[in-house]
């Protein structure tokens, strides 16, 4: 089987714990106005390129023993679930760990061979509710359009909490983020979803980011204007899920 690739980097350690291989799939399912890979999102691209499994783990190979594992990211790895779950099973048998990075909006009973196979899951709270249309499914243009059945599948649906639920009880989950920014919802609201699911799983690290416009198209710094919110503002919100019960919580300013 094949993937879209984007980019591949041999060593970070940032995708998860530990030193890991990071595989970038070309293709989204949203189109998030802050997003600084927008160039993932578009599942036709003319720089990427198309891997065989076993050219995958050849790749991977020559990082060993240096790494713990891979995590593929994008893009939206889900979207290739069955090409995940065959790497991701050739992974483990080289005993290394196997992690996607998440939107969250995905068919968790067409992904159970998937989910089955990989060890965490790295997923990020896009936003809940109204913000989901304005933010998240956004109707800005790309130069290279999304396929339409990727913006229809899951658009005004709270699903991917659910999924969130879901994968939690499993024990998948190791990182929970949300990028903060004001005017789209209230931060607050999508804090207190994710607590209310994470707070029974003190070993699940929540990340809040704050939202940096730096280096993004004018078209889309015009769409986000005023949608920073302040320093004060992220560190309030990390503060208050800690007293909530949160028992690893990191803000990224």
């Amino acid at each position: 089987m094949t993937l879209p690739v984007h980019r591949i980097i041999p060593f970070s350690n940032v995708e998860g714990m530990g030193n890991r291989t990071s595989i970038f799939v070309q293709g989204c399912n949203i189109n998030c106005l802050y997003c600084h890979n927008s160039e993932t999102i578009p599942k036709k691209y003319v720089d990427g390129q198309i891997y065989s499994t076993d050219q995958l783990v050849d790749i991977i190979k020559n990082s060993m023993p240096f790494i713990r594992g891979i995590t593929v990211s994008g893009g939206e790895p889900t979207l290739y679930y069955k090409g995940l779950t065959e790497l991701f099973t050739k992974v483990k048998a080289l005993g290394l760990t196997a992690y996607i990075d998440s939107n969250g909006f995905f068919d968790r009973h067409q992904l159970e061979g998937l989910i089955e196979v990989t060890d965490k899951f790295l997923f990020d709270v896009k936003a809940i509710g109204k913000g989901l249309d304005t933010l998240v499914f956004s109707d800005f243009e790309l130069e290279c359009p999304v396929d339409a059945t990727y913006q229809e599948t899951y658009t005004k649906s709270n699903e991917h909490l659910e999924n969130l639920s879901h994968l939690l009880a499993l024990g998948k989950v190791e990182e929970v983020r949300h990028v903060c920014t004001r005017g789209f919802n209230d931060p607050k609201e999508i804090v207190d979803a994710i607590i209310e699911r994470i707070k029974p799983y003190p070993e699940v690290t929540l990340k809040l980011i704050r939202v940096h416009l730096r280096g993004l198209p004018k078209e889309r710094l015009l769409k986000l204007k005023g949608s920073v919110p302040s320093v004060k503002e992220v560190e309030d919100l990390g503060r208050y899920a800690r007293e909530q019960g949160v028992a690893q919580v990191i803000t990224i300013l």
